[in-house]
C-alpha cells in the first residue's frame, strides 16, 4: 500500500511540474508578444462621439428615404 502512495505522489508531482512549465512557457510567449501590432489597427478609428453622431445621420437619411418611398407609393 505504501508502494502506491509513493507512485501517486510521484505522478502527482510531475504532473505539477508539467502544468509548472507549461504555465511559465504561455507567461514567457504573452510577455514577448508584440502588442503594438494590435493598437496599429485601431488607429484609423474615430472619435467615439463622432461615430455615434454619423450613425444617426446615416439613421435620419433613410427615414427620410423611407418616407419618400411610402409618400410615391
Amino acid at each position: 500500500m505504501s508502494t502506491i502512495f509513493k507512485i501517486l505522489a510521484l505522478v502527482g508531482a510531475v504532473a505539477v511540474a508539467v502544468a509548472a512549465f507549461l504555465a511559465f512557457k504561455k507567461h514567457k510567449e504573452l510577455e514577448d508578444y508584440d502588442y503594438e501590432d494590435l493598437d496599429d489597427d485601431f488607429d484609423d478609428c474615430c472619435d467615439c462621439d463622432d461615430c455615434a453622431a454619423d450613425a444617426v445621420a446615416e439613421a435620419e437619411e433613410k427615414v427620410e428615404e423611407a418616407v419618400e418611398e411610402a409618400d410615391k407609393d
